[in-house]
């Protein structure tokens, strides 16, 4: 019997080529062990930004209160989700599982008329909160979130954001209280009925005005901030006029 030669080519192949298979299977059973608890958190993510643009807490409160047993037990108790059309038209009562938000945005081939959009409402103690999600484009990458109103349509009850890749210290700052809190009971609309709010660039906000002061250093993510709430409040305008 000739002896293996482990310093040729083909061995050094076929060992790459096995550790590959072995490796690669080990991966996929990890991955597959591990999705639903990787879908759990995905999903407890979710409801917790959507709990926090609707309670409107402090830094501290959020802390205590936004636990995993709490945010799914409001979630499933008082939150109904639904998609309507940007006629403002309810065309499905539930979400469906198969629906992607950030697809459904992104897919140019799709026309804005076209388009569903999630709605998620709240009610407790009698009062109705609409939630909206939104999803826009900050210094580097995406940012989204959700802005929830209050049962008039049109005073901001709170807000949550996320991004993808904005600058630590900078435009990172957009998912901090200190930040969010000023869109508190602000309100939409002017007298006129027309759109009315602004995320100014940081230091530009008039003294005593309406409106949001941006992030500092962070010009373009306020930019997009400002441009994400102006076209959800567009997307939406049909079904809040409702």
């Amino acid at each position: 019997m000739s002896k293996l030669n482990t310093d040729s080519n083909a061995y050094t192949l076929g060992f790459l080529a096995v550790m590959v298979i072995i490796v690669g299977g080990m991966l996929a059973f990890v991955s597959s062990a591990l999705k639903p608890t990787i879908d759990a958190n995905q999903e407890l993510d979710r409801r917790t930004k959507i709990m926090k643009a609707i309670l409107s807490l402090s830094a501290e409160e959020e802390a205590t209160v936004l636990v995993a047993d709490y945010v799914n037990a409001e979630y499933d108790n008082k939150v109904k989700g639904f998609l309507v059309n940007y006629s403002g038209e309810v065309v499905e009562e539930s979400i469906p599982t198969s629906y992607d938000f950030r697809k459904e945005m992104k897919d140019a081939s799709i026309p804005l008329e076209s388009k569903l959009f999630p709605v998620y409402t709240y009610e407790s103690d009698g009062k109705k909160v609409h939630v909206l999600q939104m999803i826009g484009l900050g210094l580097w990458d995406e940012i989204n979130g959700y802005l929830a109103l209050e049962d008039d349509k049109e005073t901001i009850k709170g807000v949550a954001f996320d991004h993808k890749g904005e600058t630590p210290g900078l435009g990172a700052e957009l998912v901090k209280n200190k930040f969010r809190e000023q869109f508190y009971g602000q309100t939409l609309y002017n007298e006129a009925g027309e759109y009315d709010f602004t995320v100014y660039k940081a230091g530009k906000l008039p003294a005593g005005g309406k409106g949001v002061d941006g992030l500092a250093g962070a010009t373009l993510t306020t930019d997009g901030i400002q441009a994400m709430v102006k076209s959800t409040i567009s997307n939406y305008s049909n079904y809040l006029s409702k």
